[in-house]
C-alpha cells in the first residue's frame, strides 16, 4: 500500500494532488503544529495582470500561543472574503472556464466557516473534483498519532498497513530519509516541473495555484498538469 501527506495548504499547486492521485489514501496532516513563520496553509499565488498576486486568509494568532492547524481560528476583522472573490472575478472573468468555477468558489468562501481546516477542506475537494480526480484523504487527528517527525511518517504507515511513501522533493529538507528506509520503509521522491499552459495577462508565471490551470484550461487541466510529474526512489 502506497501513502503520501502534505499539510492542508490552501487553493494548492497541481504537485498537491498529484502525489494524492498516487496513493492509495492521502493523509492531511491537520493535527500539526501550525508554522510560526511563512507557510502554504494561509497563502499562495495567481495571476493577474501584472503578475502574480497573493491571497491571504487572515488567521487569530497573537496571545494564543503554539496551535495545531486544526485549532486555527480565522480571522474576520477585515473583509478579505469580499477582497479574494472580487480579486478572483477580475482576474480570472475572461478565462474560459470562469462560469464553472466562480460560483463553487463563492460558496466555500460565503460559508464564513470559523476555523481555517473547515475552510480548506472544502477548496480541496473541490480541486480534486474538478481535476476529475479521487482524493482518497483521510485526516491525521482521526488516526489518534501524536508522533513527530520520521517516527510521526512511520507510525502513519504503520496504522494504514502501508509499505510505501512519496514524499515532496523537499522532503530532504526536513526528514532523515534514511532513518525512514530503516524501517523498511519504500520511499519515492516525486519532483515536480510546472508544464507551460495557456495563461491569460501575457507571459506565462508557474508556481501558481491550481486554480489557475483550471480556471484556463479546465478540461485538459489534470492532463497538462500530470504532466510535470517525475516519481524517483527516495
Amino acid at each position: 500500500m502506497r501513502i503520501s501527506y502534505s499539510q492542508p495548504y490552501f487553493i494548492a499547486w497541481p504537485e498537491f494532488f498529484l502525489r494524492a492521485s498516487l496513493s492509495d489514501r492521502f493523509v492531511i496532516m491537520d493535527s500539526v503544529q501550525f508554522p510560526r513563520g511563512f507557510t502554504w496553509i494561509t497563502r499562495n499565488r495567481i495571476k493577474g495582470k501584472d503578475g502574480q498576486l497573493w491571497l491571504t486568509v487572515p488567521i487569530h494568532r497573537k496571545g494564543r500561543g503554539l496551535q495545531r492547524i486544526n485549532d486555527i481560528e480565522i480571522y474576520y476583522g477585515e473583509d478579505w472574503v469580499k477582497k479574494h472573490l472580487r480579486t478572483f472575478e477580475h482576474t480570472y472573468k475572461n478565462s474560459p472556464y470562469f462560469g464553472d468555477i466562480f460560483p463553487e468558489l463563492q460558496k466555500i468562501y460565503l460559508k464564513r466557516e470559523k476555523y481555517l481546516l473547515d475552510f480548506l477542506i472544502p477548496l480541496i475537494e473541490l480541486i480534486f473534483s474538478l481535476f476529475h480526480i479521487n482524493g482518497n484523504w483521510i485526516l491525521l487527528s482521526a488516526l489518534g498519532i501524536k508522533s513527530k517527525k520520521e517516527k510521526l511518517i512511520f507510525d502513519v504507515a504503520e496504522k494504514l498497513g502501508a509499505d510505501e511513501i512519496i514524499l515532496q522533493g523537499e522532503a530532504k529538507a526536513h526528514l532523515d530519509i534514511d532513518k525512514l528506509k530503516n524501517t523498511g520503509l519504500r520511499i519515492e521522491i516525486v519532483k515536480y516541473r510546472f508544464p507551460v499552459y495557456p495563461q491569460l495577462w501575457g507571459d506565462f508565471v508557474k508556481n501558481l495555484s491550481s486554480l489557475d490551470v483550471l480556471f484556463n484550461c479546465l478540461p485538459k487541466a489534470w492532463e497538462i498538469s500530470s504532466k510535470g510529474q517525475e516519481v524517483l526512489p527516495g
